[in-house]
């Protein structure tokens, strides 16, 4: 198992799992979340979001960067957009981090989740991105960006709600994650049959 800890790690813990890869805009309100991104601005390091499922903090998180802030306003409101880069287990976590206003603690980097997809998850993804270009009537790039795409990049470019992303992610073995993919991919194909053949237009996520 290969991982990486990191210590003294910030914290922004949502009702929110980004994949990595995936960009998801936040609204930045609370002065310990004003603090955390001023802090990040300057030292450009990443931070994370532990998952919260019914209001508790679960184990699994993102660790995310900060992509592009898209306005703040004179009371250091922000509305910005995060990328994320790896999923994270939670290790510790304590109510600040040093003298700062937010949360904190250890996380290991899961990198054993990036695993390189098989034959049949790979072209099951190819074919999946080939019928919303047709749909959509745009190029078809699926054989140019899929070649170093991992099993997590391919979560990542599919429509999963919170809660199966989350439910992926616990999967304890390769086989059952890619399985869950297919499957997800299988249902996505057969719905995207139906609104082709309704002539509807469906575009990317």
């Amino acid at each position: 198992m290969s991982e990486e800890t990191k210590h003294n790690f910030p914290f922004f813990p949502l009702n929110l799992i980004v994949m990595p890869g995936e960009i998801q805009p936040l609204h930045i309100f609370e002065p310990r979340y004003k603090q955390l991104i001023h802090d990040i601005q300057t030292s450009g390091e990443h931070f994370g979001i532990p998952f919260m499922l019914n209001n508790k903090i679960c184990k699994l998180g993102s660790c995310v960067k900060l992509y592009k802030i898209l306005s703040e306003t004179s009371t250091g409101e922000m509305d910005i957009l995060v990328k994320g880069v790896s999923i994270i287990s939670i290790e510790s976590m304590e109510d600040t981090l040093g003298e700062k206003l937010y949360s904190g603690g250890s996380v290991k980097i899961l990198k054993e989740l990036n695993k390189t997809p098989s034959t049949e998850l790979s072209n099951e993804f190819k074919n999946y991105q080939a019928q919303l270009a047709k749909i959509n009537k745009i190029e078809d790039n699926s054989e140019k960006t899929n070649e170093s795409l991992n099993v997590l990049d391919i979560a990542g470019q599919l429509p999963l709600e919170i809660e199966e992303k989350f439910n992926f992610l616990i999967l304890n073995c390769p086989i059952k994650r890619e399985t869950f993919l297919l499957n997800k991919i299988k249902f996505l194909h057969m719905i995207n049959q139906k609104l082709e053949q309704l002539g509807y237009r469906f575009f990317l996520n």
